[in-house]
């Protein structure tokens, strides 16, 4: 079998022009790695070939080590220990030959099969595999030491590595493993270690020896490794440029080692490691990088010492004092990556400063404050123009730092950060330096921050007086000191950085009482600095930022302006108004884009709809309207006079209009208490919006094909209504009709349709007009909503979620009707038809567990029915129902209440086995149907429907005393309690 092994082997690496027979290798050699016949062969093909003069093929090498491998977890007691004997047969064989020329993957790949033997056969089968290992050493072979060093690695992964995911019970294994090393070989495996250290200079050699060392102090005797002689080697390879950043590494495991307070105390003063590191030449990158990380975990290391031993804190102070230097150099190092690596340790030692205040002295927390505030600048070369999210992770995390400073040492904090701010923003706006926009960024950045710590209170002022506090005053001083200089301000960054910092803390509840400036006055100067350097921004992204913000300004501050200024306003912004559609493309990934900025310009429409309604009082708000609406009409006007009504690029122009004009009116609708009133009784305003609803219906007529263009119209009314209030009626019949007959209309869209209607039903509960329409527009709704639901959805998973998506909007909008007292739109001679399937489908969808949500939805409004139409012989029950009295009762719904609200609460959860009661969304449904028995026993006499439950339950075939005591529970127990009792009424008889 060897020589066909070899020959599978050969023909799989190597290849043939057969791929029949490349396959046929390919099966054999599969089959020969789960028979026990194959893995013997292997290991002997292993041991013969090894004991040969010649190389062995590295292909045939690598298979048979992978067979082995696979095979080792399955092997007998027996097998293992001649796979033990074989395995180090042939590793006498390779050295024997003196031979190196193994591969390092060949290397590695033995060494991690020896790894893993070694957890089975050193506990009993070999006790001496350790020792075995050393002999070769003794001779100081280097390919000795070499596949030495590397088992030991393996061994390492298998039992000690702590990032590696072990199976259950590995870990107790590996802790016996971890004991009897201990026991049986630990000294000398580091008398071995030192040894190879101090003799052998070949750079790979000694790099794994460094590797052992850092592996194995996690879990051995410390007192083993630390003697000076030994410590000084390894600090040795620090000075070696092709061993020094394992020599870290090392370092770093040595000093992270577990140990009492005062012993570990006692190893940083024996490796006096700020010494060393004073006296290194940091010239390599990486190497600085890993001098930061050892700095670090010697910086982590005292302070975990202080927690826990505070009785060190004056040695810790003394430690402190000599590492500062050394880590504030690493912080203030122009690369983030070597920053970073200190941060863990400045984090850890401002938290202990807190437990123990004396630690820090006033000019040590003052030195690394600047530093800190001084780490946030940016590099004008490498950000000026592009969005780093890692450079804004680091700051902050840094600015955490500062916020613990400032929580630490108030007046400090205060003194400085005032100071800095001013020199950033004001030194460099004087200057000629282009490169000063960095300074004056930062500037902006840190008086964002102080403003921010001042209202976290972090200064620790009494809640009440910190927007009146000197310090928050100083912040308004120095937005005032910005927007008087601003036109110096010439870096797109910083200009939006100034907006930014207006939106978060310009406080016009506060301003007038902390500043002597006119409050109106800057609001004005604010809006002529967002409309010069914001608004038409050179640099787009900073431009479309500025919209938003401006949005938010404007909401914010409600600026009163008067005619003149509001009309040049508007029709400086006329050009940015101007709509222009742009089809959506696909990327390379075949993902569909959307292009252009409409979304972003929709703001600036909402805005000015905003500038109109907050105008002084008296503003010929219809003018205003007039001005910003015609251009949109005039443009939606070429678009329906558009011949190809199927052109989706005027279909996308029309819906951008439609929006545009939807949203201008949003703004002028702001909610302030008393304008929605107001813009109601402005006659010519509601005569200017009544045309634009006309505008949207013609529209929608000659584009009704498009789903856009329906969702635009239903957004318009949504706005339109609440100004046109009972104007819009008409309108929105035909709406309505225009909608449900569309052929085109989704699911999905469906579902939002439904939404708006219950918006009209909350606007206009208990008008007589409005109810006429709405008692015409049901029955067409909602036989469409069952048109839909009807669709084949087989194979179609979106389409089935869209038709839960659609059943739980119309169940939402039965909601609406009783919530709004209008469920009398069910009982007139219009839709009394359709109440029967709507009742079916409520109960339908109760039954249905493929969907949990719409499931409990559907329960709790069977609930709802019953509440307002149950046990009150077919009439509503609601006395808020203005139509209550107009509508006739419904023959025989008391019955069907009773007997389905019996059925849902017992047929489900015993007829469907996919009702567990051990699902936590089945245990909520659970729940609504005990609520549901609650409500109907409430509704009607106690003893009829203690009677009908009690012939139910016993026809099911429970006990007459079972029965009878659940009838008692439900009528003697709170709702709460009910519900408990009947999930233990379930969990007792379904048996789950």
């Amino acid at each position: 079998m060897d020589q066909q092994i070899q020959q599978a082997v050969e023909i799989a690496l190597l290849g043939t022009s057969d791929s029949a027979l490349k396959n046929q290798a390919i099966t054999f050699i599969n089959e020969i790695k789960l028979t026990e016949e194959g893995y013997k062969t292997c290991v002997d093909l292993l041991l013969d070939l090894s004991s040969r003069d010649g190389p062995l093929n590295d292909g045939l090498k690598f298979f048979i080590f992978q067979v082995i491998d696979e095979n080792i977890d399955r092997l007998l007691q027996e097998q293992l220990f001649t796979l033990d004997s074989s395995l180090f047969k042939y590793l006498e064989n390779v050295l024997l030959k003196n031979s190196d020329s193994d591969p390092v993957y060949l290397k590695n790949k033995f060494a991690d099969l020896l790894g893993k033997l070694f957890c089975h056969v050193y506990p009993l089968l070999d006790t001496a595999f350790l020792s075995n290992l050393l002999i070769p050493v003794q001779s100081k072979n280097l390919a000795s030491v070499d596949y030495y060093l590397r088992i030991l690695i393996a061994i390492h992964f298998e039992i000690g590595d702590k990032l590696i995911a072990r199976a259950d019970g590995a870990q107790e294994r590996n802790n016996r493993l971890k004991d009897l090393i201990r026991d049986r070989d630990m000294a000398a495996l580091v008398t071995s270690w030192k040894t190879i250290l101090l003799e052998f200079k070949d750079p790979v050699i000694a790099d794994n020896a460094l590797k052992v060392v850092g592996y194995y102090i996690d879990w051995m005797e410390i007192t083993l490794f630390i003697q000076k002689d030994f410590l000084d080697d390894i600090y040795g390879f620090l000075y070696n440029d092709d061993l020094r950043n394992q020599a870290c590494f090392t370092i770093i495991e040595i000093i992270s080692k577990k140990m009492k307070p005062a012993n570990k105390l006692q190893l940083i003063n024996l490796m006096d490691l700020g010494s060393v590191l004073s006296s290194l030449d940091n010239v390599d990158l990486d190497f600085i990088e890993n001098l930061a990380k050892l700095s670090n975990q010697i910086g982590l290391e005292l302070s975990i010492v202080l927690e826990n031993e505070p009785s060190l804190v004056s040695e810790i102070s003394a430690h402190f004092l000599k590492l500062w230097p050394t880590v504030l150099e690493f912080l203030g190092n122009e690369y983030d990556d070597v920053s970073q690596q200190v941060f863990p340790f400045i984090q850890q030692y401002l938290f202990v400063t807190k437990k123990v205040p004396a630690l820090a002295s006033e000019e040590l927390l003052s030195t690394l404050l600047k530093k800190i505030i001084e780490k946030m600048k940016y590099d004008p070369e490498s950000f000026e123009d592009d969005e780093d999210e890692q450079f804004d992770d680091i700051r902050q995390k840094l600015k955490q730092f500062q916020d613990t400073i400032a929580s630490l040492h108030p007046a400090l904090y205060l003194e400085i950060l005032p100071v800095i701010i001013n020199n950033s923003i004001f030194s460099a706006l004087s200057a000629s330096d282009l490169s000063g926009w960095v300074s004056i960024e930062l500037g902006l950045y840190e008086l964002s921050n102080f403003a921010d710590s001042l209202k976290n209170n972090l200064i620790n002022l009494p809640k009440s007086e910190i927007l009146t506090s000197k310090p928050y005053q100083s912040v308004q001083d120095f937005l005032i000191k910005i927007i008087d200089n601003f036109h110096l301000i010439n870096h797109p960054k910083n200009q939006l950085a100034f907006f930014e910092l207006i939106i978060r803390h310009f406080t016009t509840k506060n301003f007038s009482n902390t500043t002597n400036t006119d409050l109106n006055d800057l609001i004005f100067k604010i809006m002529e600095l967002f409309s010069e350097y914001g608004l038409f921004n050179a640099v787009e992204s900073v431009r479309l930022r500025c919209w938003y913000l401006f949005l938010r300004f404007v909401s914010v501050t409600k600026p009163k302006l008067n005619s003149y200024f509001l009309e040049t306003f508007i029709v400086k912004l006329q050009v940015l108004l101007v709509i222009k559609a742009e089809l959506p493309t696909k990327n390379e990934d075949d993902v569909v884009v959307e292009n252009g900025n409409f979304d972003n310009q929709l703001r600036l429409f909402e805005v000015v709809g905003l500038l109109v309604a907050f105008a002084e009082d008296g503003l010929d708000a219809p003018k205003f309207v007039d001005i910003l609406f015609q251009p949109l009409f005039s443009t939606l006007e070429t678009c329906v006079s558009y011949d190809n009504k199927l052109d989706p690029l005027i279909a996308l122009q029309a819906h951008h209009l439609l929006m545009a004009m939807a949203t201008i009116v949003k703004g002028l609708d702001t909610q302030i208490p008393g304008k929605s009133d107001s813009m109601k009784n402005n006659a010519d305003l509601v005569s200017k919006i009544d045309n634009a609803a006309q505008v949207v219906l013609i529209t929608l007529e000659n584009f009704n094909k498009f789903e856009s263009v329906r969702d635009a119209s239903r957004f318009a009314f949504a706005r339109f209504v609440p100004i046109l209030n009972l104007l819009s009626s008409s309108h929105v019949s035909k709406l309505v009709s225009l909608i449900l007959t569309s052929p085109e209309l989704r699911i999905s869209e469906l579902g939002d349709f439904s939404g708006f209607i219950g918006q009209l039903v909350h606007l206009f509960k208990n008008d007589d007009i409005m109810f006429q329409l709405l008692n015409d527009v049901l029955t067409p709704m909602i036989n469409k909503v069952y048109d839909l639901l009807e669709m084949n959805d087989e194979n179609y998973p979106d389409l089935v979620r869209e038709k839960y998506g659609l059943k739980r909007a119309l169940l939402t909008f039965v909601s609406t009707l009783v919530i709004n007292n209008q469920f009398s739109l069910f009982l007139t001679e219009t839709n009394k038809r359709i109440l029967p399937k709507v009742l079916a489908s409520i109960v339908d969808f109760s039954c249905d567990l493929n969907d949990t949500v719409t499931t409990k939805a559907a329960i709790i409004q069977f609930g709802n029915v019953v509440n307002v139409l149950g046990c009150n012989a077919g009439k509503i029950n609601d006395t808020n129902d203005k139509f209550a009295l107009t509508v006739a009762a419904v023959d025989g719904i008391d019955d069907y209440l009773m007997e389905k609200t019996v059925a849902l609460a017992f047929e489900m959860p015993f007829r469907q086995k996919e009702f567990d009661l051990k699902d936590a969304q089945i245990r909520n449904i659970s729940l609504e149907l005990g609520t549901l028995l609650r409500i109907y026993q409430n509704r009607l006499s106690q003893q009829e429907f203690v009677t009908y439950l009690a012939n139910y339950l016993t026809n099911m075939g429970l006990e007459q005393s079972i029965a009878g005591d659940f009838c008692s529970k439900l009528v003697e127990l709170d709702v709460k309690g009910f519900k408990k009792y009947y999930i233990s009424f379930l969990t007792q008889f379904k048996g789950n």
